[in-house]
């Protein structure tokens, strides 16, 4: 068979499809290379390397593997350095207490001797024959490390040093005068990074495992301790406001960036706010699965013990003035310490900052722990707020 001639025409629309077939073989295969490459780059690539090549910070920082850290690092990019964060910010003292010693006996050992009241006899009895088996022993301890009257103690996890000696005779950093603010000038902001957080049932001595320690009701969580605060400070003359929001109702990762948000509102708001407590309550969990419960007895009441944390800026946060912060701290520890026997544990120091880098009279106050009753831990806030008092008035300009 002859073969056909295709006319001239035809002969260029063939060749000419052949040749944008070929192109678009072309550019397909080189399409799924690079996305082939591209997904595997993708794959591979870690926000914390990125995070390490593009900012400075100490070797110690922590930075989190998450998408939060996407958020801090844009927010760096837009707003400076001081916006970000390399450590995880979680205060709660877990299983570092190094004064609770392990104990495979009924009754809690507790550091500074057996109880010396009736009622103490009454809050420290415990009987290990009582809890059911698999469910969590709600243990009373003393975690005041043994401290003396008026003796104040730190437990430092940073290389800095500190001595409650040489902060005690620094210059206070903050000078108010009363008489100057009105309750349109607030003096102290309360707030609640894990507002959730929340206590035992009271009288309870054992929990179950998997019980929640969290509450969206603020009458059972700590936001209902920082409302007994706010309301003795009001009524001292000294005025405060007392932002009841969650900050980890709806992340707990990102409480305290929310917090931080609320902190820097208000105080753009309110320039006349000098001291920001963040109030929380503790968990220690022994490594038996003991829950540690810190109490003690004041004026006859069963009363959570309270810790102040002073963080400061080893975990890379912009908190060189974190000293100022830890005047304060050793202030009110020395009013807690002098007018109430074994009430306050020692001062935290942390080497994340915890959001206290924007006062000088920042604070995080932990009222109990989670195997307190919620009782106990408002008794504490009362006398807690009674040193505030104190310390602020007996600093007041006249």
């Amino acid at each position: 068979m002859q073969n056909q001639i295709l006319p001239p025409r035809r002969e260029s629309l063939f060749k000419g499809f052949i040749s944008f077939s070929g192109a678009a073989l072309g550019a397909f295969v080189l399409a799924l290379t690079l996305t082939y490459f591209a997904v595997t780059t993708a794959l591979g690539w870690s926000v914390t390397e990125a995070a390490r090549t593009c900012f400075h910070f100490p070797e110690r920082a922590v930075i989190p593997e998450r998408e939060d850290i996407i958020q801090m690092i844009l927010s760096a990019a837009f707003f400076g350095s001081d916006a970000l964060y390399f450590d995880e910010g979680e205060e709660n003292t877990g299983l570092t207490e190094p004064y609770i010693p392990p104990s495979d006996s009924d009754t809690p050992h507790r550091p500074i001797g057996e109880p010396q009241t009736a009622l103490e006899k009454i809050i420290y009895k415990f009987d290990r024959t009582l809890v059911p088996k698999g469910q969590s022993p709600i243990v009373p301890f003393d975690l005041t490390y043994g401290a003396k009257v008026g003796e104040i103690l730190f437990t430092n996890t940073t290389p800095y040093e500190v001595n409650a000696e040489e902060a005690l005779a620094a210059e206070y950093p903050i000078k108010t005068s009363l008489t100057t603010h009105s309750k349109g000038e607030p003096l102290i902001l309360i707030i609640h990074t894990h507002g959730t957080e929340s206590y035992s049932p009271s009288g309870a001595i054992y929990t179950s495992p998997s019980a929640p320690q969290r509450s969206a009701d603020t009458s059972e969580n700590v936001v209902s301790v920082g409302r007994v605060m706010a309301e003795l400070l009001n009524d001292a003359g000294i005025p405060t406001l007392h932002i009841e929001t969650m900050h980890d109702l709806n992340s707990y990762p990102r409480a305290y960036d929310l917090a931080a948000d609320t902190v820097q509102k208000y105080l753009t708001e309110y320039p006349s706010i000098k001291y920001v407590f963040d109030v929380h309550r503790d968990a220690i969990v022994r490594s038996n699965g003991d829950l540690i419960r810190p109490v003690t007895v004041i004026n006859g009441e069963a009363v959570a013990q309270v810790m102040l944390l002073v963080g400061t800026d080893e975990l890379g946060a912009d908190h060189a003035s974190w000293r100022d912060n830890l005047s304060v701290a050793v202030q009110l520890q020395k009013r807690l310490a002098d007018n109430y026997n074994r009430f306050a544990r020692p001062i935290n120091v942390r080497g994340a900052s915890f959001n206290e880098q924007f006062t000088k009279g920042s604070l995080l106050i932990e009222v109990g722990s989670a195997a307190n009753s919620l009782k106990e831990a408002q008794n504490a806030a009362k006398y807690l707020t009674y040193s505030i008092i104190d310390m602020i008035k007996d600093f007041e300009i006249k």
